[in-house]
């Protein structure tokens, strides 16, 4: 089998969809070509009185149907035709449908002229689009074993070999015996045919080298990129274990070990342990958004949601108790909660969301937590009547650290990471969120805010 794939093409997917695209398209345009050239045909012999022989009646109305019937038989075969660099691929099937355009224009010029016919200006076309896609070698070749044959012909015709099929209507003498129109009009056919060429295969090698060199960039910047993530872990990952320390020494201070504390002391105690714990939740938001960034696949499994939110409730039970918030979850009806997720990925996003419904609920405050299945998908309700979000805002929400402006003061400590990431967490698992404020749950004094996320209860395998 002739060997057209470039070795840089092997594994580049761009170029094999860009050769499959052409090859679609030379299908559609060869559909119109056979009704243009029905309608040429009714123009010419009824509007322009150009007289067809019987011979030339037959040969078109032949041609004519050939050129629909193996379109057709393309039109079906490149459904199975597969991107193989070794095998039978999408290229083969460009170089098939140019070889036989070709040998079916030859034919229309033959019958309709030869050197006299202006369809031999089809042949620049047929040129243009085989450099395009075509590698330069085996377009020249093309080129080359084209001129011949049409040299050929007009040769034979030239020395009365061959019959000649006159277009009476268009010329009122044959110019086939002409020998300066000929020579010239031979001379002017093959230059034009070999300079398209060249210039062409070489503009499409220059793009497809530009195309390369734009693709290795991007590797680079993607290697960059996952090593400055790589750095950022590293980095942050340090800077958690002072903070751990001074935790740790700020506990045994506040639990008495090195001496009474005083009631004001304590509190300042607290307030160091809320910043140390709020400090310590941005650098793990950090580093799993660095995580995240280096994930090339989602790894799959069966994780049952239901349990895993009662997981995440009895983590921040504490807070939740604290501020005598009063949590409804709501999943009674579903006979399964099991769905296809990345259970990592899935614990970081509920116990975002819940975490921001709890953050941002004041004392007192209510929270509701539903599950719903739909089908093949699966809803998860967070609603809350906390401070709510400006509804000119909630498209922000978002964006990396972006904050609400109706925060009471700066007393809520956050990152403005978490929705941002929950975001590209949902989408990394075919789903979507939307945030809505107010809630169902709010009223006009406490708005609160709902989130929904929408999962795929079963993962489409491709």
């Amino acid at each position: 089998m002739i060997k057209l794939v470039p070795e840089w093409a092997h594994d580049y997917e761009a170029y094999w969809n860009s050769i499959r695209n052409r090859n679609i398209w030379l299908i559609h345009l060869r559909y119109g070509a056979v009704l243009m050239l029905a309608l040429i045909f009714i123009i010419a012999s009824k509007v322009i009185n150009i007289n067809f022989s019987a011979t030339q009646i037959d040969a078109l109305f032949i041609i004519t149907i050939s050129i629909l019937i193996y379109n057709i038989f393309l039109h079906f075969f490149r459904k199975y035709v597969k991107c193989e660099p070794g095998g039978f691929n999408p290229l083969h099937l460009s170089l098939i449908q140019i070889v036989l355009d070709l040998i079916a224009l030859l034919l229309l010029v033959y019958y309709t002229g030869s050197i006299e016919t202006p369809l031999y200006m089809l042949f620049i076309f047929h040129m243009i689009i085989g450099s395009l896609i075509l590698p330069g070698r085996v377009i020249i070749a093309i080129a080359i074993i084209l001129t011949v044959i049409f040299n050929t012909i007009v040769s034979f015709e030239y020395f009365n070999s061959i019959p000649h099929h006159h277009l009476y209507g268009i010329h009122d003498t044959e110019l086939k015996e002409n020998f300066n129109f000929i020579i010239t009009s031979i001379g002017l056919i093959n230059f034009t045919i070999f300079t398209t060429v060249l210039i062409t295969s070489r503009i499409a090698k220059r793009l497809y080298k530009r195309e390369q060199e734009l693709i290795a960039t991007l590797k680079k910047l993607d290697e960059a990129e996952k090593a400055k993530q790589k750095y950022t872990m590293a980095v942050v990952h340090e800077i958690k274990s002072p903070i751990v320390a001074s935790q740790s020494i700020i506990e045994i201070i506040k639990k008495g070990y090195l001496g009474s504390v005083n009631d004001k002391i304590q509190e300042k105690l607290d307030r160091v342990i809320k910043r140390s714990e709020e400090a310590l939740n941005l650098i793990n938001n950090i580093l799993r958004i660095s995580k995240l960034k280096l994930l090339d696949e989602v790894t799959y499994e069966k994780v049952d949601i239901k349990v895993l939110i009662y997981e995440i409730i009895e983590q921040k039970i504490e807070t939740i108790k604290n501020k005598n918030i009063k949590l409804k979850f709501e999943a009674e009806n579903l006979d399964s909660t099991e769905i296809d997720a990345d259970f990592v990925l899935l614990e970081l996003v509920i116990s975002n969301v819940l975490g921001n419904a709890i953050k941002y609920t004041k004392l007192n405050g209510r929270i509701s937590i539903r599950l719903e299945k739909q089908d093949n998908i699966l809803f998860l309700d967070v609603l809350d009547n906390g401070i709510g979000i400006p509804e000119n805002e909630i498209k922000m929400v978002f964006k990396q650290f972006y904050r609400a402006s109706n925060l009471p003061d700066k007393s809520v400590e956050g990152s403005g990471l978490g929705l941002a990431l929950v975001k590209e967490i949902v989408e990394r698992l075919n789903g979507s969120i939307n945030v809505n404020s107010p809630s169902s749950i709010g009223d006009e004094k406490n708005p609160g805010t709902s989130v929904r996320i929408i999962l795929p209860i079963t993962q489409t395998k491709n």
